[in-house]
């Protein structure tokens, strides 16, 4: 059964997941061959998608990368038209005043955009976690998200040392 802990993480790497499809979608094959003859992009070299750096940390067998790739090409086209979605939605909101009778509509799809693309990132998700990694590596999952966030926490807590803040104090 899932815990909060466990949800929240869940809903996260969705969402990482999600982010790295669409970006793998949108560029160019690192290698020679033709992205038909690859399954799309190559989408574990993308590190900073943080959905790729969990998957690349599980050690996926080849079997495995090829069905996830797979997952990938499938949901491209529903991610590319959500994106376009986003995209023309974005774009009237910013030249539409909020005064304007269109501009409610234009939120309420915002809102539609938004529920689509977490909806899409979870049925991702959850078809990788289900019939592609092991058991092993589910359980491992939770460990990598959390030794990742500890690792940036870090590097956030060196930099604020080093990069000093003028404090908040208020004048009387």
């Amino acid at each position: 059964m899932f815990n909060r802990r466990k949800l929240i993480s869940a809903i996260c790497l969705a969402g990482s997941l999600a982010g790295a499809a669409v970006y793998a979608a949108t560029i160019a094959p690192t290698t020679g061959a033709p992205a038909e003859a690859t399954g799309g992009p190559h989408w574990r070299g993308h590190h900073h998608a943080f959905m790729g750096f969990v998957l690349h940390k599980l050690n996926l067998t080849d079997a495995q990368k090829t069905q996830i790739k797979g997952i990938f090409a499938g949901e491209k086209s529903q991610f590319e038209a959500l994106r376009t979605s986003v995209k023309a939605n974005r774009e009237a909101l910013e030249t539409t005043a909020p005064s304007s009778p269109e501009y409610p509509a234009l939120v309420q799809q915002a809102q539609t955009n938004a529920a689509e693309r977490i909806k899409l990132e979870s049925e991702t998700w959850s078809q990788i976690h289900g019939s592609v990694l092991t058991k092993a590596q589910q359980d491992s999952i939770p460990g990598i998200v959390a030794a990742a966030r500890a690792q940036r926490a870090a590097k956030m807590a060196a930099w604020k040392a080093e990069h000093p803040q003028p404090s908040a104090a208020t004048d009387e």
